[in-house]
């Protein structure tokens, strides 16, 4: 697989050759060397609510940042709208265009789709800025001039079961196990044409197992799903087959649990920040930025994980895995058209993802 390539320190979402090392347009920025009550201070000054895009596919996903950033800062307003990203970046394309790039409907943006940021750059729609904890990022998750920071690690491929209906010494850590038998009407798998970053890993698995597997998988009656938190989420309930997923993200039920494979790669990669230059409230919008990446919040945020994009928090080393690499995420989101004959190869097989909307709270 062709890795991503790191000149010169730039966080690059493609090839070297691809040319996403330009000039910015702006002056060197220094980091934050203001405190967060500092920045606080300065951001109650401004007025209106800050906007901000946070690409999730349930509404439960922001719940977390909402009730910190609320608790933390109570006297700022905003509104923290989660969708998924490819229609946050959508959106914000065409209230850019309608507004004559005045406005990008939203001040702070946090999404999956890691190829815009480069673009967004490209355009001056970014306003660069370095948190203060800009030095402990590592270097591959931020862009050298401060215009967007990978701001977690998001994880796809993990194996999940509840304990109570596939008990941890009976669930496999190969892909390929689940073809057996005992395993057909029990999994639960988000449709791969309905996110991109579960398509990559569809797409590594295709890659090591052929398209036999596909076929394999589909005549194991497969529940497929929209939203990748639906599967765990249905695995979790009592009263249905379904047991064990590798193509979702996790839930809070106490009967989940979950494993790494051992032999088949999964997919990491940077959930990627930035602030909108159109910002009319940007120490707010810095304020949000600096939250997200202070020790406070990444502390706790994702108790489970062992990965991130700073170093004091990656207690596993996330590039230094064998098993995953999160910059091959980014690669494959640059080169859009194969993106999407990927996406076809799948549609072809399993048809248009069927079910309602992932981010209704409608799961039974």
């Amino acid at each position: 697989m062709v890795r991503a390539i790191i000149l010169a320190g730039c966080y690059l979402l493609a090839l070297a050759t691809s040319g996403f090392c330009l000039s910015y347009g702006h002056e060197p920025i220094g980091i934050e060397s203001r405190s967060i009550g500092a920045i606080y201070q300065a951001a109650l000054k401004e007025k209106g609510t800050l906007k901000i895009s946070w690409g999730g596919d349930e509404k439960s996903n922001g719940a977390g940042i909402i009730a910190a950033f609320t608790k933390r800062f109570p006297d700022v307003k905003f509104n923290l709208t989660v969708d998924l990203s490819k229609y946050h970046d959508s959106r914000a394309d065409r209230t850019f265009v309608t507004s004559n790039g005045e406005d990008d409907g939203a001040d702070v943006i946090v999404l999956q789709t890691v190829h815009d940021f480069p673009r967004w750059k490209e355009a001056n729609r970014l306003l660069p800025y370095k948190v203060a904890t800009w030095n402990d990022i590592q270097s591959p998750f931020k862009d050298e001039d401060g215009a967007f920071t990978g701001c977690f690690i998001g994880e796809f491929g993990v194996i999940f079961f509840n304990d109570n209906k596939a008990p941890n010494d009976t669930v496999p850590t190969s892909y390929q196990s689940f073809l057996n038998p005992e395993w057909r009407n029990r999994l639960a798998l988000t449709y791969p044409n309905d996110d991109d970053a579960i398509l990559y890993l569809f797409t590594l698995i295709v890659k090591r197992h052929g398209w036999t597997f596909i076929d394999s998988l589909v005549s194991q009656n497969v529940t497929w799903l929209r939203g990748t938190g639906t599967p765990s989420e249905l695995i979790a309930k009592p009263q249905n087959e379904l047991a064990v997923s590798f193509a979702a993200s996790p839930t809070d039920a106490a009967v989940v649990s979950s494993k790494l494979p051992t032999e088949d790669h999964y997919v990491t990669w940077p959930q990627t920040g930035a602030i909108f230059a159109s910002t009319k409230m940007p120490e707010t919008a810095k304020l949000f930025m600096s939250y997200v990446m202070s020790d406070e919040w990444q502390a706790v945020a994702f108790p489970g994980s062992v990965y991130a994009t700073r170093k004091q928090f990656d207690t596993n080393g996330v590039l230094n895995q064998t098993l995953t690499n999160p910059l091959g995420f980014v690669t494959f989101m640059q080169d859009r058209a194969n993106v999407e004959r990927w996406r076809f190869q799948f549609e072809t097989t399993l048809g248009t993802p069927q079910g309602v909307s992932p981010l209704l709270d409608n799961i039974v």
